[in-house]
């Protein structure tokens, strides 16, 4: 896959799509540099990586869904506040989309916005959240209310890093990509086209045509983001699978991962759909029961049933900062596969779609 340039009103920066892990050496070339890593990613990646970062350059920190808030980003403040470097520092993040969000936001608030840059190490963040100019941040169990649009200067794209990824979540990933490939014009007819990207994609052996699935659902991404980069229009369908999703994990304490909860929230949509006539019920089990449903049930979760309580779901729906009135927002698919937002999505709807969804999950 190329390299190529994103255009933003915000910056312009670019995805840089390698092969190995040589390009850390030109990073670490910086005069006024600070790495902030994962700690899961430092523990595998240590030797290989980060042997070659000085100490003092260096803060490694666990990022997850309950710390994705602004103490975390406060205290990487702190730390980086005592540096001689000021308007001058590079940050240099490696790890998934919660890293993102947290040092991304960390960035463009300190000294009213420093340079990052951003190596993603998860399937989900390279494919989807690391072009999104987005930073999201929890606050008091709303999700994503805190934010900023700060895009890094680059991204470095290494589909290597996937080899030490785990099951779930790189079949989260693979379901962030699918409601892509769903997303591209004309992709009714090519439902063929994306059941054998999905097979290579769960197969993790080719590299290079992962890569270039990977490049692909960037591009289809970017599509939705022209004309609308600060969310206010045609960009909202992105949310396809969301509502439901962001309201399924914390009403699961966070233990199903963001990805597996999107895909749950697309066929949340896509009944919701079917329901309502928009959707036909062949389309619907094609995509379920082919695309959706064999990620979703072999990542080996367990799902409980107090997960999908329908007044917890519906509290958490509620909470969606995309609501411009009473009814619920959901983006449902058409025969198509072309998107509608909708702003009414009655309780009753929610209910029984709850129902239906438990019932294909088999809880």
């Amino acid at each position: 896959m190329k390299s190529f340039v994103v255009k933003s009103k915000v910056k312009d920066f670019k995805v840089n799509f390698v092969e190995d892990y040589k390009f850390v050496e030109k990073l670490i070339e910086s005069p006024h540099y600070v790495a902030i890593v994962d700690k899961k990613v430092y523990g595998l990646y240590k030797d290989k990586i980060f042997n070659i970062f000085p100490k003092e350059n260096i803060l490694v920190l666990e990022f997850n869904e309950e710390g994705k808030t602004i103490e975390t980003v406060l205290a990487i403040h702190k730390k980086l506040l005592d540096r001689t470097a000021k308007k001058n520092l590079t940050i240099i993040s490696f790890g998934g989309g919660i890293n993102q969000d947290v040092v991304g936001f960390a960035a463009s608030t300190l000294y009213r916005g420093v340079n990052w840059i951003y190596i993603p190490t998860t399937l989900l963040a390279m494919a989807d959240s690391a072009i999104g100019l987005k930073t999201s941040l929890n606050f008091n169990k709303y999700k994503n209310v805190l934010g900023t649009f700060y895009p890094p200067s680059e991204i470095y794209i290494n589909v290597n890093f996937l080899d030490t990824l785990d099951k779930v979540d790189y079949l989260g990933g693979v379901g962030e990509i699918v409601k892509l490939l769903f997303m591209d014009k004309d992709s009714i007819n090519k439902l063929h086209v994306i059941l054998k990207k999905t097979n290579i994609l769960r197969e993790r052996k080719d590299k290079k045509a992962i890569s270039e699935i990977i490049g692909e659902a960037m591009k289809i991404k970017l599509t939705y983001m022209e004309g609308d980069e600060f969310d206010r229009g045609r960009r909202n369908l992105l949310n396809y699978g969301h509502e439901f999703g962001h309201a399924l994990e914390p009403a699961s304490n966070y233990k199903i991962p963001h990805g597996i909860a999107v895909m749950i929230g697309i066929i949340f949509a896509n009944y919701v759909s079917l329901k309502r006539g928009l959707l036909n019920k062949k389309l619907f089990e094609d995509i379920n029961n082919k695309l959706l449903l064999p990620n979703i049930l072999s990542t080996d979760l367990k799902f409980e049933k107090e997960f999908f309580n329908k007044n917890t779901i519906l509290t958490n729906m509620k909470k969606d900062k995309k609501r411009v009135g009473e009814g619920l927002v959901l983006v449902l698919p058409k025969k198509d596969l072309s998107l509608l937002k909708i702003n009414d999505l009655s309780i009753d709807e929610l209910h029984e779609s709850i129902i239906e969804l438990t019932h294909l999950l088999h809880i």
